[in-house]
């Protein structure tokens, strides 16, 4: 019997039907596509990218984020499921053991009974059954090899739900503070309108100029005026969509988030490091690798299912009719067998199932493929929309100067009574679209720049940093 376990626990450990999986090799270029001005020799370093803003503030809000996040939560619990379903995948390499008792006193009919079963008798009964199956065609390994990856991919989804909150909590921050800028400009553009309308008025009573002008400047004010409603909304919003995001009610950072500061100033030059790079780090191509990894293993599980299942079962216990006398020598009982099974026909279903789970394989491999490319397009697009947008910010630039200068020159000339009123105000409109431009841009430079180290899976530094800290 010795041997036989033995040779039983050799067969277990060394044969597991199905495929052997292999992680898919994407080769792709290191080059970036397009000539975006961003450096390329850089290395991956931790994922808190946000602290290089300086602002304590957001720190402490994408702190929050990832502490009392909902979706996290749920994220978490889908770990803890999937560790589960790991430790549940591992029992089938043990024994189970089960033990049972009973105690009966029956009355027997003194009629219908004959010799010893008559009058009243009690039984008692204790015992401790065990049973095991070896693993001889790899059920156990590969499912445990699927739990495995799929408590990996569970991991993943968390990691890559940590990345976009990140994000999504810096986009409606800066999103926030550019439309707080854009509200304070938009009050001192009111404030000079104003001032060009009592220039007309003033202008009007001594003679020199219309009424037409007076209601000119009267129009663009209140025309003006007219997009504070929906700034005061929109700051409003980001400001609900922010304390969601940190597990807390919609008003919860009213108080704080209403008190303005300024937009954070950055780089045009960010490191991105090699293409290829990303597909390492990318948290969605590790999810879908790991589920391949997984679909790939429980071709094996179905598989194993068309082979004989052997099976060792044993018991041992005691049987009394006084609970004195349990576990005395008399009254030990055991026993020891074995049984075979093996599914000759089941109408197919085996290899039905089996079919299954290759085409659930085929279709984690295109899913797998298809993460990779959309990372790259990701990537590629969140790059070009970055260096684009500081090409629009430093046009935008120019243009307020020259703007600027228009319309200090069409302000002197009409009050020397040179000039229409309406060129000044042309000029002077002219001038507060590119300042609003300026600051859409400003904001757009740090919201393209959030989802940019989104895209890249994480943050990057220069190769020779000494400051490099592990992904968390």
């Amino acid at each position: 019997m010795r041997k036989l376990l033995l040779m039983l626990a050799m067969l277990a450990g060394g044969c597991a039907v199905g495929p052997d999986y292999t992680p898919p090799v994407a080769s792709y270029s290191d080059q970036w596509h397009s000539d975006t001005g961003m450096d390329g020799s850089a290395q991956a370093a931790g994922r808190q990218w946000w602290q290089q803003f300086n602002d304590p503030l957001l720190v402490s809000l994408i702190d929050e984020t990832m502490h009392n996040n909902r979706d996290l939560a749920v994220a978490l619990a889908h770990i803890e499921r999937a560790r589960g379903l790991r430790r549940e995948a591992g029992s089938g390499y043990f024994p189970t053991l089960n033990a049972g008792g009973s105690a009966n006193r029956t009355r027997f009919s003194r009629q219908t009974g004959f010799g010893a079963n008559t009058g009243t008798r009690s039984t008692f009964s204790a015992a401790l059954d065990a049973s095991w199956e070896p693993d001889l065609f790899g059920r156990t390994r590969r499912a445990i090899e699927a739990a495995d990856a799929r408590l990996q991919a569970s991991l993943a989804a968390q990691q890559g739900l940590m990345l976009s909150l990140t994000a999504e909590v810096a986009v409606n921050y800066f999103e926030l503070r550019g439309l707080q800028r854009q509200l304070v400009m938009t009050e001192r553009d009111i404030t000079l309108l104003k001032e060009m309308e009592e220039i007309a008025r003033a202008k009007t009573e001594l003679g020199v100029a219309s009424d037409m002008d007076i209601s000119q400047a009267q129009g663009e004010r209140e025309n003006i005026a007219a997009t504070l409603p929906a700034l005061h909304a929109g700051i409003q919003a980001r400001i609900f969509r922010i304390s969601v995001l940190t597990g807390k009610a919609p008003e919860f950072y009213n108080t704080i988030l209403l008190q303005a500061q300024p937009l954070p100033v950055v780089t045009d030059r960010v490191p991105t490091g090699l293409r290829s790079e990303i597909l390492k780090r990318r948290p969605d191509i590790r999810q879908a690798e790991r589920e391949l990894a997984a679909a790939t293993a429980d071709i094996g599980v179905a598989k194993a299912e068309m082979f004989p299942v052997f099976s060792l079962t044993g018991s041992t216990g005691s049987s009394a009719r006084l609970f004195t006398d349990l576990f005395t020598p008399a009254t030990l009982t055991r026993s020891l067998g074995a049984a075979l099974g093996w599914p000759v026909f089941a109408g197919g279903a085996i290899t039905a199932r089996v079919d299954i789970a290759k085409a659930d394989a085929r279709a984690a491999l295109a899913s797998y493929e298809q993460s990779v490319l959309l990372a790259l397009e990701d990537a590629e697009g969140a790059l070009a929309r970055y260096a684009g947008e500081w090409q629009t910010l430093r046009q935008l630039k120019a243009a307020e100067a020259s703007r600027l200068q228009a319309f200090t020159i069409a302000r002197l000339r009409y009050e020397a009574g040179e000039e229409p009123f309406l060129v000044m105000l042309d000029a002077e409109r002219a001038l507060i679209t590119t300042r609003d431009a300026i600051v859409g841009s400003e904001t757009r430079v740090l919201t393209t720049l959030a989802q940019l180290h989104k895209a890249l899976g994480g943050d990057w530094q220069p190769a020779d940093s000494n400051s490099a800290s592990a992904p968390h």
